[in-house]
């Protein structure tokens, strides 16, 4: 029997765009499909530690040789090896990772893999969960609790000249409150200078998160509403209740407007190579200042400010990694720039800012064009596919017997015309599962 598995429609940032792969595992005698019944972290998960292990429960025994799981990190591009441990009866599949995993990120997981018939995995075998920034505890939700707030002025960049304040949502107040995985809270209020109080909002989808979000064009009622000076958060719960005060420092920390000097460059970036990204100083930046670069959204961004591997305030370029875009795209880009105060005891951090953030346009060369594999078939004990497209493209071809990204390696580079082109794997299919992967060069 031979099987076609999908393993990746699209993994996003990467330059690859497509992974198909292929079993030729034997038919058998028809039974219930295995599949992951739990996972710890849950999917959807915050806040889990980048060190802690991630558990599968599966339906059935599982072929530990044959089954595994892989941990992406898209806005990085990098894969995290795990060291994989198999309950007695080979039920349940512990992965712990050899280096942890990047904090404050999205981690993406794929299992694939046959119980001990032949029988392929199938249900919900992808998700993700999101990593705190390392603190420890909690397994699937926040390890902490955390309180934040701030002052954010957006600008637009058009040209090589200044930025300008953006005409519609120039001036941002945004207040957060997450809460640690063993508590729970009945509403979250936050007490202004001025002695009036606002609710923060509850997410129905993350319940433990709560966030008070404010934006206006007139600066002076801006900061009439929300002044410098002492704001209280107040936790109300069955069991106990909460007050967090934090300080806002005074307008004349805000910090310059970002100026992106490169701005005609990044108009037409090449996505196959490196693209050195570079903005004019940040004004009196002091060790606790930071910068902050995003692309798209979330294609490519930097770690977020006051965590491991932030960029420094002092920071006047960033490389954005060949590869990470897509031809003939238009990204919206943004440059922050963090003027912050953090602190973290026992029970919880805090962080307050003022940040001045400027977007502008970043364009890629070429025509957008994507390659894609169809038709994939085994023909007389040979692997053989289509690659797809719409304009003529220089491609490179690499195959693995598993997902590892240390374990790619070149099958052919060839060029197409538009259209479609048959390729074939001439060696001869001795491997009981093996993938494919096809980027325009």
């Amino acid at each position: 029997m031979r099987k076609l598995l999908n393993c990746s429609a699209r993994l996003g940032h990467l330059a690859w765009v497509l992974v198909i792969g292929f079993s030729t595992a034997g038919s058998g005698v028809a039974q219930a499909q295995p599949t992951i019944v739990s996972t710890v972290p849950a999917n959807f998960a915050t806040g889990v530690s980048p060190s802690a292990a991630v558990v599968f429960t599966f339906s059935q025994a599982m072929d530990a040789s044959l089954t595994s799981a892989q941990f992406f990190d898209s806005t990085t591009a990098t894969f995290f090896g795990t060291t994989p441990v198999w309950s007695a009866g080979n039920t349940v599949l512990t992965c712990t990772p050899v280096t942890p995993f990047t904090a404050n990120k999205q981690i993406t997981w794929f299992v694939s893999g046959e119980d001990m018939t032949g029988t392929e995995l199938t249900g919900n075998t992808a998700g993700f969960f999101t990593t705190g920034n390392g603190g420890g505890g909690g397994a699937g939700t926040n390890a902490t609790t955390s309180f934040n707030l701030g002052k954010t002025y957006i600008y637009n960049q058009s040209s090589a000249g200044v930025p300008t304040l953006d005409s519609d949502t120039p001036y941002f107040f945004t207040a957060t409150t997450g809460l640690a995985s063993n508590r729970t809270a009945t509403a979250v209020t936050l007490a202004l200078p001025t002695s009036a109080t606002s609710n923060l909002l509850q997410n129905f989808l993350h319940p433990e998160s709560f966030t008070l979000v404010s934006f206006t064009t007139n600066l002076a009622s801006f900061d009439a509403l929300f002044p410098a000076g002492n704001y209280q958060f107040k936790v109300s719960a069955a069991a106990s209740n909460q007050q967090v005060t934090l300080n806002l420092a005074a307008p004349s920390s805000q910090p310059n407007a970002p100026h992106v000097t490169d701005y005609v460059a990044a108009q037409a970036v090449n996505p196959s190579q490196s693209f050195t990204l570079t903005w004019d100083p940040f004004t009196g930046a002091a060790a606790a200042d930071y910068v902050y670069v995003a692309v798209g959204n979330n294609l490519f961004a930097t770690p977020s400010p006051g965590t491991i591997g932030a960029l420094s305030g002092t920071a006047t370029s960033v490389q954005i990694p060949a590869g990470t875009l897509q031809s003939g795209t238009n990204y919206t880009a943004s440059v922050g720039f963090y003027r912050a105060t953090w602190t973290s005891n026992a029970t919880y951090v805090t962080g307050s800012f003022r940040a001045s953030v400027t977007e502008f346009s970043l364009v890629t060369t070429g025509s957008g064009s994507r390659p894609t594999l169809a038709n994939a078939t085994v023909t007389a004990g040979k692997f053989n596919f289509d690659v797809i497209s719409s304009s003529s493209l220089a491609l490179t071809v690499e195959y693995s017997t598993n997902l590892l990204a240390t374990n790619w390696q070149t099958l052919l580079t060839t060029n197409t015309a538009a259209g479609t082109l048959h390729l074939l794997d001439s060696r001869p299919a001795t491997n009981k599962s093996i993938f494919y992967r096809v980027r325009a060069n």
